[in-house]
Formats: C-alpha cells, structure tokens, sequence
C-alpha cells in the first residue's frame, strides 16, 4: 500500500532522473515535461495568480496548454478559473460532453475546437491562499486512473514548493521579469488604457472581449496592439 510520502518520492526521482538527462537543475518546466511523460497527457501549464487578479502563464509545455490558459482568461470561464477560484481539483474526461458544455459555454466548445478533449485543473495552495493552478491536458477524452491522478497532485505540489522557493530566493517578480507574453498582454492594456481613456481593468476587459470577437489568441492581439497594428478607438 503506498501513500503521500511514497507518490512524493517517486515523482521527485522522476524528476531527478529527467534533470540529470538534461545536464540541469530540478526546474518547474522539468516537472512539466517529466509530467508530460509519466502521467500520459498531452501537455502542461501552469498558471500563477491569486485574489482579482487573472492568472499569468508561467510556464507551458506546447502550444495547445498556452492556448487553453490564454482561452480561460479571454473568455472568464473554464476549469482552471474554476479550481483557482475554488480551491479544489476540477477533473474534466471529455470537454464535448453536454455536461462540459453546458458548465463552460464558452470556453468547452472553443477548447475542444483548440484540440483538447480533457482537461484536469490542479489548485496550487498554501493553507487558504491560492498561488495558482497546475493544467493538464489530453488531446483524446479519458479520465486521468487513479494512480495518475494521485502523482498530478504530487506534481502540483512540488511545482508549487519550486514557485515559492524562487520567489522567496529572488522577492516579487518585477514587470521586466515577466514572461515575453505576459509583459506583452500588460503593454498593450497600458497602451488599451490611454487609448480609450480608461482604467486598466476595463481595458484589459475590452482587450479580452476583442480577442474572443476576432477569435485571436489574447498574446497574438496583443503583440498586434504593441507593434501598433491594432488600435482601439472610442
């Protein structure tokens, strides 16, 4: 019979074993390809953010994951908001389910045109504060077995102990530090703001509401609103 202390060490020698056949560190983005591998899904991300704020990529495996995170916050809907919100996990076996469709109007239907068929939403917690979630996700519909199920949540744990080591080794992270997405998604609701002569909340509202509209993944409209190809006008 195995417990916690067990899946813990398994899933910490996986990632070891992947470290060391990289010549690096234990990183999150190791976690994520050694749960790519070891838990049978298609793809990872994990997205950081707590309180009103919405939640930033902070690390994804392929395109498709980046694509579900950006999906989740441009429609305000999905999953992952729903376990960040929560605090619980939201498991989802097959996204064209009348059931998934009926929950996620907006976000099931352009998900599983994205490709996916399931998505498991892990909360990243410490006590009752919600640092974020881990997402995984597969290409076909099928439950995650409960073996696997147990090790997604000792992967989400030590993402999460990874997340809180690096923050408290370097402090908040500065805009500079953002990923190249993120800082772009912030810039172009800054440019957003002053364009329409509005607060940042509600800019970054019409940003989203555009991107769904033109069916755009949010960072590709943003780098558009950056690079002044896209304007927004009263």
């Amino acid at each position: 019979m195995t417990g916690r202390g067990d899946s813990l060490v398994r899933v910490w020698e996986w990632a070891n074993e992947r470290a060391a056949s990289l010549g690096t560190a234990v990183s999150v983005r190791v976690l994520c390809d050694t749960a790519v591998a070891r838990l049978e899904v298609s793809g990872v991300a994990v997205m950081v953010g707590s309180g009103a704020a919405w939640p930033e990529t902070a690390e994804s495996t392929d395109v498709l994951a980046t694509r579900l995170a950006e999906l989740a916050v441009t429609v305000g809907e999905g999953p992952c908001l729903d376990a960040g919100r929560d605090g619980g996990p939201v498991l989802v076996a097959d996204l064209n389910s009348p059931s998934s469709q009926r929950r996620w109007p907006l976000f099931a239907p352009l998900a599983v045109e994205a490709g996916a068929g399931s998505l498991f939403a892990l909360p990243m917690c410490l006590g009752a504060i919600r640092v974020g979630v881990l997402a995984l996700h597969r290409e076909r519909a099928a439950a995650l077995a409960p073996a696997k199920l147990a090790d997604s949540l000792t992967f989400a744990e030590l993402v999460l102990r990874l997340l809180l080591d690096a923050q408290s080794a370097n402090g908040p992270a500065t805009e500079a530090e953002l990923p190249l997405q993120s800082l772009q998604v912030h810039q172009a609701t800054g440019m957003i703001a002053g364009q329409l002569d509005v607060s940042m909340d509600d800019a970054f509202a019409r940003l989203r509401a555009r991107a769904f509209a033109d069916r755009r993944p949010l960072t590709e409209l943003s780098a558009d609103v950056v690079a002044r190809v896209v304007r927004f006008d009263r």
